[in-house]
């Protein structure tokens, strides 16, 4: 009881203030992508900890945790049916079920309206889909419009759109590294990394580590994008092709290039910034994952031995 005790505490903290040390070191320029595993493991973890923390409560130690918990959470409906009180462990047991499965109806929740908005622009997306069907993977979709467009649309297959304007816009190294950017994009699965995290925001908006994941997310997939196009094809053609996309309509569907943190961005290419080394974003990835994930490794540790 007194370790389900702290690591709820421990959970409850995280969700409170785990925002902060992620948003401090952005601040330290970290590498973006080290950035992003620790977001996203962050959010996540967070969730497994609470649904497993919440669910130890009034385990008794002679039982295996699933069937102890119903039994318990059982017997105090029972007590209530009866017109008596049930004990303080079946209480328990019973606010762990109703916790759990309060927080597991609120993710479901939040897919069903994610899926519904979705279905609004299904058709146009599904068309886009259809139309870059003949085209050779990685290639981008060309479409007749005098806007300098470019913007990835995650799923399978993933579709990089861009506007034939580009060409007369465009530099051919600044066009490559457009072409790339997205392409990063879809590599990545930067499109399916921010929709967990704003399912998981509007499901439990109450954390603010949940409410701030978004919008560090949609910064940081720009930041990394910008950083694989600019080891491929050079700082210089990615700012180039970031300062002439910059002021266009944004995309109701996908991923823009130019779309957030512009200054930002700008100013990490001028500076010459493509991020760390390829060794150093796998340790600086594996050191954030291990704290992030230590809270549910604990949690799942205490289950197993409770």
């Amino acid at each position: 009881m007194t370790g389900a005790m702290a690591l709820l505490f421990g959970s409850a903290v995280v969700g409170l203030y785990g925002h902060r040390p992620l948003l401090w070191l952005a601040d330290r320029r970290l590498d973006p992508t080290i950035l992003l595993t620790g977001w996203l493991l962050s959010t996540v973890g967070l969730i497994v900890s609470t649904v497993a923390t919440i669910s130890l409560f009034a385990l008794p130690a002679d039982e295996h945790p699933a069937s102890g918990i119903f039994r318990l959470a059982g017997g105090c409906w029972t007590a209530l049916s009866s017109g008596s009180l049930p004990g303080w462990r079946e209480g328990l047991a019973a606010l762990g079920v109703i916790g759990s499965a309060t927080i597991l109806l609120r993710i479901g929740w939040a897919v069903t309206v994610r899926r519904r908005r979705r279905r609004k622009t299904a058709p146009h997306v599904g068309q886009l889909r259809l139309l870059a069907a003949g085209a050779p993977s990685g290639d981008p979709l060309w479409v007749r419009d005098d806007r300098p467009l470019a913007m990835s649309i995650g799923g399978r297959p993933g579709v990089i759109v861009m506007s034939d304007s580009l060409r007369h816009h465009l530099t051919p190294g600044a066009l490559a590294a457009t072409l790339e950017h997205e392409r990063a994009h879809l590599r990545g699965r930067h499109h399916l990394l921010v929709a967990i995290v704003e399912t998981l925001a509007a499901a439990l908006p109450i954390s603010p580590l949940l409410r701030a994941a978004p919008a560090a997310l949609e910064d940081l997939i720009e930041l990394a994008a910008d950083a694989q196009a600019a080891r491929r094809c050079g700082p210089a053609a990615v700012q180039e092709a970031l300062s002439r996309l910059t002021g266009q309509p944004t995309p109701a569907v996908g991923l823009a290039m130019a779309s957030r943190l512009t200054q930002t961005r700008l100013r990490r290419l001028t500076t010459g910034s493509v991020g760390a080394t390829r060794a150093m974003r796998i340790a600086g990835c594996t050191a954030v994952a291990v704290a992030a994930l230590s809270l549910p490794a604990a949690a799942g540790w205490l289950a197993l031995n409770v």
